[in-house]
């Protein structure tokens, strides 16, 4: 795939698996959004990179079409990749030591991260490049 000169979204991209995308977009050419909820850590791989930092929840729809709005805005263009690596895990066990439940909230979030997140950012993004092409 050529991604030379395409903009290119990277979700969860200031730390770990999604700042190590990021890298290789740029260093293959891409034009890239890092976008995190961390923005200190978002601006510091954008810096390095040449990328764009932007502070974006994924489970937010507002906060989604404000990214989108920022990427356009400043590469005159809508992106063409989206790449979803934004995830949250837990490293507990259903039930403590003590016999007690590990809290459902915990596990909701990281549902509301991982599936619902990643699934806001596709449909949003997705209709973006529906209207381009029409």
């Amino acid at each position: 795939m050529q991604v030379q000169d395409q903009i290119a979204i990277v979700t969860g991209a200031a730390s770990g698996l999604g700042e190590a995308t990021a890298r290789a977009l740029a260093a293959a050419g891409a034009k890239v959004a890092v976008l995190d909820r961390q923005l200190d850590k978002a601006k510091a791989v954008a810096a390095e990179i040449g990328g764009l930092a932007l502070e974006c929840d994924i489970c937010d729809t507002a906060s989604v079409m404000a990214a989108l709005d920022q990427i356009k805005a400043h590469w005159g263009a809508d992106a063409r990749i989206l790449m979803n690596v934004a995830g949250i895990g837990t490293a507990k066990r259903v039930i403590s030591r003590d016999g007690e439940p590990a809290p459902l909230e915990d596990f909701e979030r990281v549902i509301r991260v991982n599936l619902i997140g990643s699934y806001n950012m596709t449909r949003l993004f997705a209709a973006r490049c529906a209207k381009l092409a029409a």
